[in-house]
């Protein structure tokens, strides 16, 4: 039997956390889980971690580095604009191994997150994904996200990779 819990920088430790995220491809979004605003749970098949989502808590802005030129408006940061910081869950890492997967875990992960971002009086949660990850995209869209196509800068890439951004209101 599955069981969802909270992951903990002690919890299950920094080595089964890289091991699952080895395994599923990931390792590029190891999450400092000791940093500030980060939360994560874990997908667990006894006391294998088969599955993860962790989380950021952000101000919601617009990314520094993103190659637009600022025009000249009366109001030059999203701040300004809103009247105020807004704050935003950001999905960091998502993954569930192939052999555990169409089980609900990765439903269950994210419904964990949403429910810790209200917890926490965000007011959205929020990813990205590139278009290799269908049933990515079929959760999201199934739990309510809303889907604005995309580029994002994939470091390990240096390129710009063309995928969605998922936001959902809290």
């Amino acid at each position: 039997m599955y069981r969802i819990t909270p992951i903990t920088p002690y919890r299950p430790g920094d080595e089964e956390l890289r091991a699952h995220l080895a395994r599923t491809g990931q390792e590029r979004d190891f999450p400092d889980l000791k940093g500030e605003g980060v939360f994560a749970f874990g997908a667990f098949d006894g006391t294998r971690l088969v599955g993860d989502i962790s989380v950021k808590a952000q101000p919601v802005e617009v990314p520094l580095g993103i190659p637009v030129t600022i025009l000249d408006l009366p109001v030059k940061t999203f701040r300004e604009a809103a009247g105020g910081d807004l704050f935003e869950g950001f999905v960091q890492s998502f993954a569930v191994e192939e052999a555990h997967r169409r089980r609900g875990l990765g439903r269950r992960l994210q419904l964990a997150a949403l429910g810790e971002c209200r917890r926490r009086g965000l007011f959205q949660m929020r990813s990205w994904s590139s278009l290799d990850k269908p049933a990515n995209y079929a959760l999201k869209i199934a739990l309510g996200f809303a889907v604005h196509p995309g580029y994002d800068y994939v470091a390990r890439l240096g390129k710009w990779v063309p995928g969605a951004f998922f936001v959902k209101k809290l």
